[in-house]
C-alpha cells in the first residue's frame, strides 16, 4: 500500500510552470484528500494543454488559497467573540489629549493662572542669598564633648537635675520604709551627663535592649560599670523627669507634649545657632520608631517601622543637619483647628529655623504645599522648590 504524502507548494509550482515533469512523480503526493484529487486532475489538464490553460489553473488555485484564508479568518473572528479580552487586548490605547488654554484663567478664589511664564529679566530679591554655608562665627568645637554641649547646655541640664531631684524626693517621702531610698543622695550634674553618655553609647553600640543585668555584668563593656553602678542607673531611670509634675495638668490641656516641652524647647533652639544652610533646604517628616506606650504614638505604613513618633523636620540638602523639629502631638481640646495642617506646620519651621528673608529655596512635598503658603513665603523672600 502506499504511503499517502500531501503535495507541497514547491512541487505544485513545478507541475504547473515545467511541462516536462512527469506525471508519475505528482501521482504519488496527490492521494490524501479531495482537494488533492481535484490539484491532481487540475495539474494533468495544464501539462496536457502545456501553455494553453495556464493562466487559468494558477487563477482558480489562487482563489481556492484566497477562499481557504477566508475561512481561516472567519474562525478567527469566532475566537475573538468568545474571548472578548483578546480583541480588546488588540485594541491600540486613544492617545491623551491636553487641551491647552487659549487665554488666562480666573479661579472662584480670585487666583489667576497665566498660560505661559512670565518673563524673568532680573532675579528675584526672594532668590538671593544673604549668608553663606559653614559654621556661624566663634563656633569651633575642639572635642566631641564640646559639641554636644552646645546643644545640651547648662540650662537645660540644670532643668533635668531640678525636676530629676524632686521626683527621687517625692518617692523618699512615700516610700518612708525603704532604707536604700532614704540613704539615697540627690543627683548630681556629672550623673545626668553620665547618664545621658550612657544611653547613648548603648545605642551606638546597639546594646540598648539587652538585660541591664547584661550591660552590667563582665561581658559588657567596662565603660557601663565605669560610668555608673547599677543600682545608681536604675534609680536613675525611675526618678528622671523633664518638666514639674505639680503644674503638669494645667498644661496638659493645650499641649500633649507637656511633660517634655520645656526642656526640648531649650535643645531644639540651639539647632539654628551654630551653622547657616545652603541655598536649598528639604521639609518632610520622619517616624522616630516607639513600641512602646505612648500617647503621642502614630501609625504610618509607608515607614518602616510602621509605629513611633511622628516628627516634622527642616533639613538641609546638603549636609543633612537638622535646623528645625517640630513633633506631632496629635489634637488638643484648647487648640486652634488646622494647627497641625501642612502650611502652619511650614510656618513653624521656617520661624523656628530662622531663615526669614534669607533668600533660600525651600523643597516639600504635597502635604505641606498650599497656593497661600507659596505667596507667604514668597514675602519672606524664600522660594518653594520643585
Amino acid at each position: 500500500m502506499c504511503r499517502k504524502r500531501y503535495l507541497t507548494d514547491k512541487k505544485l509550482e513545478e507541475a504547473l510552470y515545467d511541462s516536462d515533469l512527469y506525471m508519475d512523480d505528482i501521482n504519488l503526493d496527490l492521494q490524501s484528500s479531495d482537494f488533492e484529487s481535484d490539484c491532481e486532475t487540475r495539474v494533468e489538464k495544464q501539462v496536457d494543454a502545456n501553455d494553453g490553460n495556464l493562466a487559468n489553473s494558477r487563477k482558480s488555485l489562487l482563489e481556492y488559497e484566497e477562499s481557504r484564508s477566508a475561512d481561516e479568518t472567519d474562525s478567527d473572528d469566532e475566537q475573538d467573540i468568545v474571548n472578548p479580552a483578546r480583541n480588546t487586548r488588540r485594541r491600540p490605547r486613544p492617545l491623551a489629549k491636553i487641551d491647552k488654554p487659549k487665554s488666562d484663567m480666573k479661579a472662584a478664589s480670585g487666583t489667576v493662572w497665566k498660560k505661559s511664564s512670565m518673563l524673568q529679566k532680573r532675579r528675584f530679591a526672594a532668590n538671593v542669598m544673604k549668608t553663606a554655608l559653614g559654621l556661624k562665627q566663634g563656633i569651633k568645637p575642639q572635642t566631641p564633648l564640646e559639641a554636644f554641649r552646645l546643644f545640651f547646655n547648662d540650662i537645660a541640664i540644670k532643668l533635668i537635675l531640678l525636676y530629676t531631684n524632686q521626683k527621687l524626693q517625692a518617692i523618699k517621702d512615700r516610700e518612708t520604709k525603704s532604707s536604700f531610698l532614704q540613704k539615697s543622695r540627690n543627683f548630681q550634674k556629672e550623673e545626668i551627663l553620665g547618664f545621658i553618655g550612657f544611653l547613648i553609647t548603648a545605642g551606638s553600640y546597639k546594646d540598648n535592649k539587652d538585660p541591664v543585668d547584661e550591660i552590667f555584668s563582665e561581658e559588657g563593656l567596662p565603660i557601663y560599670r565605669a560610668t555608673l553602678a547599677k543600682h545608681r542607673f536604675l534609680l536613675l531611670l525611675k526618678c528622671i523627669r523633664f518638666d514639674d509634675k505639680n503644674t503638669r495638668e494645667g498644661r496638659k490641656e493645650h499641649d500633649n507634649f507637656a511633660a517634655i516641652r520645656e526642656v526640648w524647647n531649650n535643645v531644639t533652639d540651639t539647632f539654628p545657632k551654630f551653622l547657616n544652610p545652603s541655598k536649598s533646604v528639604v521639609i518632610d517628616e520622619e517616624l522616630i520608631t516607639l513600641h512602646g506606650r505612648c500617647k503621642l504614638r502614630v501609625f504610618i505604613p509607608t515607614k518602616p517601622g510602621k509605629y513611633g513618633i511622628e516628627a516634622n523636620v527642616l533639613c538641609d540638602s546638603e549636609n543633612y543637619y537638622c535646623f528645625a523639629v517640630e513633633l506631632y502631638a496629635g489634637k488638643c481640646e484648647n487648640r486652634p483647628k488646622g494647627c497641625n495642617s501642612g502650611p502652619e506646620v511650614v510656618k513653624r519651621l521656617v520661624a523656628l529655623a530662622k531663615i526669614e528673608n534669607s533668600g533660600r529655596n525651600i523643597t516639600m512635598d504635597r502635604k505641606f504645599t498650599s497656593l497661600a503658603t507659596t505667596a507667604e513665603l514668597f514675602e519672606k523672600k524664600l522660594l518653594l522648590g520643585q
